[in-house]
């Protein structure tokens, strides 16, 4: 009699021979000079972050190796595509690539790590070391992802990309290495090649940033952009934000300048929003009248009115609705209402509101500098000054000075935070300069600095110094600027 067990005994080889063996993946080798021609520099765009990681994961399906490729660009991530097989129309797919998508992409992952540490934590006692341990491990991962980064960039980088045919991607356009296949051609209308957004606008004059270095927030509405239909469409293209028929475009942080247009026939005060010289709308008539004169008084200085801006576009089929808005701060906050003093000078950054003291003792040199509308900007100076207290002991603080003369002092708190960059512009010769808010009517004035920490300045910026101040004409009641209308 034979068992259940013998005939277990007896059916497991043949069980196991009828079973089919998994293939071997056969894995794609690419050689660091294949890599050095798809990581060539071009003019493309940064590509996002979750683009970054979707071409990391086709390269480690493909070669079973996970790269860093943390500079990725657009022209690159196609070409790396097209290497492994991929389209680099999966580029866009799924929302990679679109800001406001992978921003509550972030979020909720962030989100659902945070709820995970939390229950971690709270499950055991134990939990609390176990959430350390994760911690760790994420800290261990992105110091290995910086090592391989550096590594990439010291084996990879470098390489200008080998002549060859193009390859089309959506919103840019590339060269691939001639070894490569052409991908298909993925556009939602013809296009010329377009550099990306962030590139310098055409100008005739250096650029001046009219957040002067504050937080720029599109929060002043463009009209007329139905008549400009051909340059939104253009921006919204070189912004990696093609424009396609029932579907929503958007694109934030478009550099964009201002240009006042003294031959408009229909406004004199009009001023033009343009993108690369091509009209995207203009400042309604209100705002026109308000922005006009410190625009113009950049413009007759031989300077470019710049801003950022946020452009919204829909393609009904028929007609394209858009909305652009521009981020501009009070006119009376565009211009300092006094020059820049003479002398090797240095810009201090902007930075978060100081409380400048005892400006009531300065008020006869202050009430000179109060606008009518009570509310303006100045170039101030800052100095290293000395104060003897009564045991002998000497303390340093900050001495505000307006065109050469005092206006008041930082208090000890602020002035420790300012010293060390005050004391660095005057070994090397220079006078640091600052903004600072003025208020006030004919009976009071109060003076709001508004520079960055010494802990806030980069090693860059100071190495690059000296930074002047823009040189702008003397406040006028009239400034004399080309004409620049376009039909």
């Amino acid at each position: 009699m034979t068992t259940s067990s013998a005939r277990r005994s007896t059916q497991r080889p043949a069980a196991r021979l009828s079973q089919p063996t998994r293939p071997q993946v056969a894995h794609q080798t690419i050689s660091d000079d294949t890599w050095r021609e798809l990581l060539a520099t071009d003019e493309t765009a940064a590509a996002s972050k979750f683009q970054r990681n979707f071409v990391r994961a086709a390269v480690a399906r493909a070669t079973g190796k996970r790269p860093s490729l943390m500079h990725l660009t657009l022209g690159q991530a196609a070409r790396v595509l097209e290497c492994v097989g991929q389209s680099p129309a999966k580029l866009d797919a799924g929302g990679r690539g679109v800001p406001g998508l992978e921003k509550a992409g972030t979020c909720a992952q962030w989100t659902m790590f945070g709820m995970l540490m939390l229950i971690v934590t709270v499950s055991s006692p134990a939990g609390f070391l176990l959430a350390a341990g994760i911690v760790g491990l994420m800290f261990l991962l992105r110091k290995r992802r910086r090592d391989r980064q550096a590594w990439e960039d010291a084996t990879w980088a470098g390489s200008p990309a080998s002549a060859g045919q193009r390859i089309a991607v959506p919103g840019v356009q590339i060269e691939a290495p001639a070894n490569h296949a052409a991908a298909k051609r993925i556009a939602l209308e013809a296009q010329t090649p377009i550099s990306p957004a962030t590139r310098p606008v055409s100008s005739s004059g250096p650029l001046y940033r009219v957040s002067l270095g504050r937080s720029e927030w599109p929060n002043v509405e463009v009209v007329g952009e139905h008549a400009h239909s051909h340059a939104i469409k253009s921006a919204l293209r070189a912004s990696k934000a093609p424009i396609a028929e029932r579907r929503d475009s958007e694109a934030e942080g478009v550099q964009v300048e201002l240009v006042a247009e003294p031959d408009n026939p229909y406004d004199v005060n009009a001023v033009s929003v343009r993108w690369r010289k091509q009209v995207l709308g203009y400042l309604s008539r209100e705002d026109a009248i308000r922005y006009a004169q410190p625009i113009r008084r950049i413009i007759a200085s031989g300077l470019t009115a710049a801003t950022t801006a946020r452009i919204w576009a829909y393609d009904s089929g028929d007609r394209l609705q858009a909305r652009v808005t521009v981020a501009l701060p009070e006119p009376e906050l565009i211009a300092p209402l006094n020059e820049a003093p003479t002398g090797v000078t240095t810009l201090v950054p902007w930075g978060s509101a100081i409380q400048v003291l005892k400006e009531e003792d300065h008020f006869d040199i202050l009430f000179n500098h109060v606008p009518p509308e009570g509310i303006g900007l100045l170039l101030v100076s800052l100095h290293k000054a000395t104060r003897t207290l009564k045991n002998g002991t000497e303390r340093p603080f900050v001495e505000v000075r307006l065109d050469g003369e005092r206006v008041g002092e930082l208090s000890n708190v602020t002035s420790a935070h300012l010293l060390p960059l005050l004391e660095h512009t005057e070994t090397i010769g220079e006078t640091a300069l600052a903004y600072a808010k003025i208020t006030g009517s004919a009976l009071a004035a109060q003076l709001v600095l508004h520079a960055a920490k010494a802990t806030e300045i980069s090693n860059e910026w100071l190495t690059e110094g000296p930074h002047p101040a823009p040189q702008l004409l003397p406040r006028a009641t009239r400034y004399n600027v080309p004409p620049a209308y376009t039909r």
